[in-house]
């Protein structure tokens, strides 16, 4: 039985009924029947009739103060029925009394609220910074974040390539010898919580070769004098973004750029979240293009942005079942300026085609466990509304 598959037309009747689900989805809850049945003398399924069950239904409105999970424990006992039809020996247990003339008696009441998200929301002195802040970052700073996460990685790919050459060596010492001698701070990144010497970065700056920075390391003790001396390295970058008329850095450092793109991308689900009213799910689900600009009409009049996505939370395939996949959204979602700001700036962060909150994209530390979006999906989804702050208010076209 656990093993069978319910007809599709019995599933497209029940919309909120699967043809197959997992066993620990229902056993629970047909041995919690069954337990029920033998305390009361009731030995077979086949004298469990509809006034039994109507019963059964009676004592789980006692057990059950939360609407969502009574209905989840009456549509396992309606599994059980429809499952022993199609057995060839059939049990001969009645019919749940609430498949054929309602559930609603059978459930506890509609609470007050009206179904309404309960969560808490986040407090407006908080909420209120928050997304004004996170959408300065992405249409003030993003572009000198974008620019020095650039040019962070062109040095790295750059000093990784380099051959050993009599120019690069003589750059090398050009560079690093008056640091040596003034006993200057010289250039570090942080390697496991401790300043480590920044070979790729003087490599992609001078253009020597590892080997050459090595037999330099050796000579002068730089590993251990960087760890005394830990300094930064200055990417080559404008900084044009300003922070009450002032720059908000005097320069991009390599060290940080890794940090300032994690926050970028926080910024953007931020503004995407709250300014669409989408689920986390549907937002993680985006991907490149899924925000087109708007053609202009006859009249002269440009149209609004929509943003084209999928939900996963209602998707069913052709038999009913739950589609991980997803499903096109029916109705577009709209996009105010700040929402186009940011997924614009997420097109430049991943490739194109790709999610745009690709994992492989994100986390630029490699740090976080999970396979992508399928993981993000898993975290995500069950929350709807993470403390409501992709609270569904109607934002749709």
């Amino acid at each position: 039985m656990i093993n069978g598959e319910l007809r599709p037309t019995f599933v497209r009747e029940r919309q909120r009924m699967r043809s197959r689900v997992s066993a620990g989805t229902i056993v629970t809850q047909w041995m919690n029947l069954v337990n029920w049945l033998n305390d009361r003398g009731i030995r077979s399924l086949a004298d469990c009739d509809q006034t039994v069950l109507h019963d059964y239904a009676q004592h789980l409105v006692t057990q059950h103060a939360v609407r969502s999970s009574a209905q989840g424990v009456l549509a396992a006992l309606t599994r059980l029925w429809a499952y022993d039809r199609l057995t060839a020996r059939p049990a001969g247990i009645g019919r749940p009394p609430w498949d054929e003339f309602g559930i609603d008696d059978y459930l506890p009441a509609v609470p007050s609220g009206g179904g309404e998200n309960q969560t808490e929301p986040v407090a407006e002195q908080v909420m209120g910074p928050l997304l004004v802040w996170a959408m300065r970052m992405v249409d003030d700073l993003s572009e000198d974040i974008l620019r020095g996460w650039a040019e962070g990685h062109r040095l790295m790919a750059a000093g990784r390539a380099n051959s050993a050459t009599p120019e690069g060596k003589a750059a090398l010492l050009a560079y690093l010898t008056p640091l040596i001698e003034g006993r200057a701070s010289l250039p570090t990144t942080i390697h496991r919580g401790r300043p480590r010497f920044a070979r790729e970065y003087v490599q992609g700056l001078t253009g020597a070769a590892k080997s050459q920075i090595n037999t330099l390391l050796v000579r002068e003790g730089l590993v251990a004098a960087a760890a005394e001396r830990p300094g930064g390295c200055p990417l080559d970058v404008p900084v044009t973004g300003t922070i009450a008329g002032s720059p908000w850095r005097d320069t991009l450092d390599l060290g940080e750029t890794d940090r300032l793109m994690i926050h970028l991308g926080t910024a953007c689900f931020i503004v995407i979240a709250y300014l669409t009213g989408m689920r986390p799910g549907e937002v993680l689900g985006l991907r490149t293009g899924c925000c087109s600009d708007p053609e202009q009409g006859g009249d002269g009049t440009t149209g609004r942005h929509l943003i084209r996505g999928k939900t996963f939370k209602t998707a069913t395939d052709e038999q009913g079942n739950h589609d991980s996949a997803g499903a096109d959204q029916d109705v577009p979602w709209v996009a105010i300026t700040p929402v186009v700001n940011a997924i614009r700036v997420l097109e430049r962060m991943v490739p194109p085609g790709g999610l745009l909150f690709d994992k492989a994209a994100h986390d630029v530390a490699g740090r976080r466990p999970g396979t992508g979006i399928a993981q993000a999906r898993h975290d995500a989804g069950p929350h709807r509304g993470v403390h409501r702050l992709g609270e569904r208010r109607g934002h749709q076209a």
